[in-house]
């Protein structure tokens, strides 16, 4: 049921797995405390801040900078937490990519190894180098492209590690249809295809909608606000400033279900790769599966639906995260199982 062989002959490979799904895990982690405990909070205390630069402009100059302040520190840590979100996921996905192409690399073993633990390790710096920064001052920025330079050697290495199997032209159907062979692979290959279609239909509505609707709401809202502003009249300006923000909030939120929709399903096609290597029966295999697509297809939805109905969708979004992360993270305990098998194994077989 489990193929130990390739999983034993390939520790990058299981590194790399677990290391990708890890990261995922991780990344969805802190898209949920930034979606719970960030983003509802600073998105309504900079729209307080933007209505008191507003007022200060005719009542108290001088506190038009403090506002600007706060904006600037809440903006900052928002794009900060918001990198480390997007960038875990980002660095996860990449991580199962090369753990699947890891038999056809040229290295040995242990250099293949090296090469994997190069990647996570610059992965990591990286984003906690960025992160950081934001509270320890800009001299961590250097580890974070440390931690660029280190993953960037490490898929360079892995491509001229490939060179050798892009040029013998070697099929690589039998190849796909070994990695999935399992009820669970074929549910997640066909489930994020359509993800992935339907979020690419959804961006083709999203960028229209931008483009005829949207960014001219936008563009009319700072210009009627500063009209305003500049005759004096902060009621009306401080309403622009409302329309303002509500159409930033709307672009925003669709952008990330646009976005989630597409991530979601190229996950699940990365995952169906992997499933061989999850120790669990194939029931509980596909229901895990199961889980994880009823999150990645119903989170973008409820994302989207925030537009309209607010924080009440937002929960709901919240809520299939949740099971989307469960689901994960029961796919990465059985991938834990099924190494200490196979280490258990290899151990008996040496004794």
């Amino acid at each position: 049921m489990h193929d130990a062989t390739a999983f034993r002959a390939l520790g990058s490979g299981r590194l790399l797995a677990l290391g990708g799904v890890g990261l995922v895990a991780l990344g969805m982690l802190v898209g949920e405390i930034y979606a719970i405990y960030i983003s509802h909070v600073a998105n309504g205390i900079i729209g307080q801040n933007w209505l008191g630069v507003v007022e200060a402009v005719n009542t108290d100059p001088a506190q038009m900078s403090q506002h600007f302040a706060v904006i600037e520190d809440l903006a900052e840590k928002r794009g900060r937490t918001m990198h480390a979100h997007s960038h875990l996921a980002a660095f996860g996905l990449l991580a199962l990519v090369l753990a699947l192409l890891q038999p056809k690399l040229a290295q040995e073993s242990a250099a293949r190894f090296r090469i994997g633990l190069a990647y996570l390790t610059g992965a990591g710096l990286q984003v906690a180098g960025t992160y950081v920064s934001y509270y320890a001052g800009p001299a961590f920025l250097y580890v974070a492209d440390l931690g660029g330079l280190l993953a960037i050697g490490a898929v360079a290495a892995t491509l001229w590690g490939l060179s050798g199997w892009f040029a013998s032209r070697e099929p690589a159907a039998e190849f796909l249809a070994e990695q999935l062979s399992s009820p669970a692979s074929r549910f997640l290959v066909k489930g994020g295809l359509l993800l992935v279609l339907l979020g690419m239909v959804f961006g083709l509505y999203y960028a229209w909608e931008l483009v005829s609707a949207d960014e001219p709401g936008v563009y009319a809202a700072v210009q009627g606000a500063a009209t305003a502003t500049a005759s004096g009249d902060v009621g009306l300006a401080g309403e622009q400033i409302q329309m303002f923000k509500r159409m930033q909030s709307k672009i925003a939120i669709t952008a990330a279900a646009h976005s989630h929709a597409v991530e979601f399903g190229f996950l699940m096609l990365l995952l169906a790769f992997v499933q061989r290597f999850v120790m669990l029966s194939d029931p509980w295999r596909l229901r895990w599966a199961r889980g994880f697509a009823i999150g990645a297809f119903a989170l973008p939805v409820c994302v989207f639906l925030a537009t309209k109905y607010g924080l009440r969708a937002a929960a709901f979004s919240d809520l299939f995260g949740s099971i989307a992360l469960v689901s994960l993270t029961a796919m990465l305990f059985g991938m834990i199982r099924h190494g200490g098998a196979v280490d258990a194994s290899q151990r008996s077989e040496s004794s």
